[in-house]
């Protein structure tokens, strides 16, 4: 088997979002709940204008330019932005709610996801998983894998809040080739992100298929495709592999051996 490595973006590629609406509200009653009982009242409408506003900054910043932000911080900065000088205690409840928001957002496989893994691992490629996370850490994100039986497709599972860095930085991607021993042209990178996944991989050498389901305007830099089942054709153009050879099956007199 080659040293070839298969990353695979998580959200939006192999999983929806879900309902984010149900995700925020659920996030918002939980901080309302925790705040009111530290005896801090606020109007449910500009808690939910803060969180919302700080979110969509943050996520932002991380889509731009990589920068991983702890979630401790996450919190800290939206009980700021709130007017609240909140202590260790209060951020340390807030988080569980923060973090722990995504669950009600009930996320989907997005079709073809299995198909598209197996497929992948049957050629002979070794995957990982390569996923930004912001409000949703490593451990949280794992229920998620394991709940839509993800996990065991994969060799390692990187998450941005683990590494410390972010897609599109270069960072999140030589680590990925250092930690599986894998030259970084040999790394091809699988997600639905232009800027985060595409032109991250390629702009840190590795190479990279474009999920494309919204079906927009193809792009010369890298190959793509609106189907899961159709990706797996694409990664063995970029980089050709043999279907593994199986082992002999043992004889009998080996067997008794």
């Amino acid at each position: 088997m080659s040293g070839t490595v298969v990353s695979v973006d998580l959200w939006g590629t192999l999983i929806s979002y879900g309902d984010r609406d149900a995700e925020a509200a659920w996030r918002v009653r939980e901080f309302h709940l925790a705040l009111t009982a530290f005896g801090h009242a606020l109007s449910a409408e500009h808690l939910d204008t803060t969180v919302r506003a700080v979110r969509a900054e943050l996520l932002d910043e991380q889509r731009q330019h990589g920068r991983q932000i702890p979630v401790p911080e996450q919190v800290r900065t939206i009980v700021r932005r709130l007017g609240i000088d909140a202590d260790d205690t209060l951020v340390q409840v807030l988080t569980v709610a923060h973090t722990h928001a995504v669950l009600r957002a009930c996320p989907q496989l997005i079709p073809g996801a299995h198909a598209c893994l197996a497929a992948l691992s049957a050629a002979g490629y070794r995957l990982v998983l390569a996923s930004n996370t912001l409000a949703t850490p490593g451990a949280v994100t794992r229920q998620i894998l394991d709940r839509h039986r993800l996990t065991d497709h994969f060799d390692r599972l990187f998450f941005s809040s683990e590494l410390g860095v972010a897609k599109p930085q270069a960072a999140m991607f030589h680590a990925i080739a250092e930690q599986t021993g894998a030259p970084v042209d040999q790394v091809v990178h699988v997600g639905n992100d232009w800027r985060t996944d595409v032109r991250g991989a390629l702009d840190a050498g590795c190479r990279a298929v474009w999920f494309n389901p919204g079906r927009k305007p193809s792009r010369p830099e890298a190959p793509d495709a609106a189907l899961l089942v159709d990706i797996p054709a694409l990664v063995q153009r970029l980089a050709p592999q043999s279907t593994p050879t199986a082992a002999p099956e043992a004889s009998a007199a080996d067997a008794g051996r």
